[in-house]
């Protein structure tokens, strides 16, 4: 189990990495397309379906399993304060085991999508260029996949102290 989370911890963290440079670049890719356009009357007609099939899919999806392993998700905690530890830990098993679920659909319907626009081939016609965007359609399942194995080990470790103590150095 430890090799499990060990490899997770790495894809997660490499995941993460892309997402904040999808940001980066993003950003340069935008900047150079404003300066081109004001400085030298030269427009970069793919800049915007770039941005939106590329930098900004991968920035939202690509991170979901390192933000889950590091517990930094959206969490309402209404009653917890009432809960003994036991109960409270059982109480987050159960939660990581409907987010396994639910992020387990989400990855098996994109995953299902990806590849049938893959299939097609889809394209984005800009002007006189065609740009395919059929590569986009995979950070979706990708970054649910990820997410999926990490709330399952997540709902685990809750019950075995071993495993929590592995995913708690994991967040490291």
């Amino acid at each position: 189990m430890g090799k499990l989370v060990a490899i997770a911890r790495m894809i997660a963290r490499t995941m993460g990495y892309i997402g904040a440079f999808a940001v980066v670049a993003m950003m340069l890719h935008i900047s150079l397309d404003v300066v081109l356009r004001n400085l030298f009357r030269i427009s970069m007609n793919t800049v915007p379906e770039i941005v939106a099939r590329y930098y900004m899919t991968a920035l939202a999806f690509l991170p979901l399993g390192w933000l889950e392993l590091r517990r930094q998700m959206i969490s309402v905690e209404l009653i917890d304060f009432a809960l003994s530890e036991r109960v409270r830990q059982y109480s987050d098993a159960l939660v990581m085991v409907v987010a396994s679920v639910i992020y387990g659909f989400l990855a098996w319907t994109n995953w299902d999508k990806a590849l049938s626009e893959t299939r097609v081939g889809t394209l984005v016609e800009i002007a006189t260029y065609k740009m395919p965007v059929w590569h986009s359609f995979y950070f979706a399942p990708i970054g649910f996949t990820l997410a999926t194995v990490i709330s399952a080990l997540l709902a685990i470790g809750y019950l075995n102290p071993t495993l929590a103590a592995q995913l708690d150095e994991a967040t490291e």
